[in-house]
């Protein structure tokens, strides 16, 4: 009897032991190249490492799985590369398609496990072998792998500090001395002066010189910045009335104060991005809360606003051409579309839906495209963390891209190497806005408090 509840007592301790160490953790997302991977297994935590079931991130980087029970191993196949992950066994074995005589014998901390009858892999050591990058993000608890990108730099390309130094305050003075606290949106007027918003508050760079832009009413503060001519016009953050309601809009400034061109409850709707044509037509990405849907919007002054398409609810930035047609970058999908104002028409531009990645050439492919500008027949994207041109034509049809700064990372929070732009590891955030100068391109960098310019 004793011996029987001896061994009944160690069965538990060893289970619940190993419950201490490996559990499915229905909170952690994996995204291959920006898209979730969908299985009905999830993700197990063992020993800190993450691991996946054996086929879900595989087959989401487009590999082949050939299972053999025999040696309980998976052969995971690629276009140019074969490895084999047996259970148990630390070393990997890769080999090139065309070499496979001559394998390479690759050493894991982290084994393949049977774990509950289901085959799991070490996300990073599988990820990895197969030259993909791999980072995580502890606050969405999010595994992010980024594979099979080809990029195209454009040469001779350098990236340096433009504004700020990295303290987090506002102080202004001469370019490399001034300081944000999150600079964000920007845009150029056309004298030249450089508008950014910096947590609500409007900084103003003229000259090598800083200023903060005093306006009334006190209350209001700055999202989305964009210049019209030598007119500065931007989006507000919520802001209450005298009743506690919550409003929000499109104003311009003049002599000092915020003139309403839209203003509008701020519980039924949001203004993701918003540009200028040329006559100084206002149109905005405006999502409808009541309908639950996006679209294309004109805003006629006067709290006039009209619709004009309903679009994807991916799309969160855009830009204006010389024809007055405008660029949409979808950052779930990781397209960009125009569409015809003229005809109503949206169309494909450059990139494929839902094959999101970091492609250049005459077929390029985006990957989270997050700032747009348009200029002299370029479109320039930011794109995740990489700075991207598209060349057209004068039919507006695209070229060609190239990548013209930012190293693809996983990194989120890089300190941004000055230097050659092709090493420079750009920190991504959503907040992140590109403007094109007789400089360069200056990209806003909110999680170091600076800004940089590419030429």
């Amino acid at each position: 009897m004793k011996k029987c509840l001896s061994i009944l007592l160690t069965e538990m301790l060893l289970i619940f032991a190993f419950s201490l160490y490996v559990y499915a953790s229905e909170d952690i997302t994996v995204l291959v190249n920006n898209q979730p991977v969908i299985s009905e297994q999830k993700p197990i935590i063992l020993d800190g490492n993450t691991y996946v079931p054996l086929r879900s991130v595989a087959e989401a980087m487009g590999c082949e799985v050939v299972w053999v029970q025999g040696s309980k191993t998976a052969n995971i196949k690629n276009l140019t590369t074969i490895a084999a992950f047996q259970v148990d066994n630390p070393k990997i074995t890769k080999m090139k398609r065309t070499d496979i005589a001559n394998p390479v014998i690759v050493e894991s901390k982290t084994p393949p496990k049977n774990i509950n009858g289901s085959v799991y892999l070490p996300l990073r050591a599988m990820a990895e072998t197969f030259g993909a990058k791999v980072g995580w993000d502890a606050v969405t608890r999010t595994v992010m792998i980024m594979y099979d990108t080809t990029v195209k730099y454009t040469t001779n390309m350098t990236i340096e500090r433009y504004a700020g130094n990295g303290a987090r305050k506002r102080y202004d003075d001469s370019v490399n001395k001034m300081e944000f606290l999150s600079p964000e949106s920007i845009d150029v007027a056309d004298d030249g002066s450089i508008y950014i918003s910096d947590t609500g508050t409007i900084r103003k760079i003229t000259d090598g010189k800083s200023s903060t832009v005093e306006f009334e009413p006190s209350y209001i503060t700055a999202n989305k910045i964009r210049c019209y001519g030598d007119s500065v016009y931007f989006t507000t953050n919520a802001f209450e009335d005298e009743t506690g309601e919550k409003f929000y809009g499109i104003v311009k400034l003049e002599n000092g104060v915020a003139d309403g061109i839209y203003i509008t409850n701020a519980v039924y709707s949001r203004i993701d991005d918003f540009d200028i044509d040329n006559k100084g037509n206002i149109y905005a990405i405006i999502y409808n809360a009541g309908y639950s849907k996006n679209y294309i919007a004109k805003f006629n002054g006067n709290d006039d606003m009209e619709y004009l398409k309903e679009i994807d609810d991916g799309f969160h930035c855009m830009t204006i051409d010389d024809n007055g047609d405008i660029f949409l970058g979808n950052s779930v999908k990781g397209s960009i579309y125009r569409y015809i104002v003229s005809s109503k028409e949206l169309k494909l531009f450059a990139g494929v839906d839902d094959n999101t990645n970091f492609v250049d050439g005459t077929d390029p492919m985006f990957y989270e495209p997050r700032s747009m500008v348009y200029k002299n027949n370029t479109l320039y994207v930011m794109d995740y963390n990489l700075l991207r041109k598209i060349t057209m034509n004068n039919g507006k049809v695209a070229i060609s891209s190239e990548t013209m700064a930012g190293k693809i990372s996983t990194e989120l929070k890089p300190n941004t190497k000055e230097g050659k732009a092709a090493d420079a590891e750009i920190a991504p955030s959503n907040l992140m806005e590109i403007a094109v100068t007789n400089e360069g391109i200056l990209i806003t960098d909110p999680v170091n408090d600076k800004v940089f310019l590419v030429r």
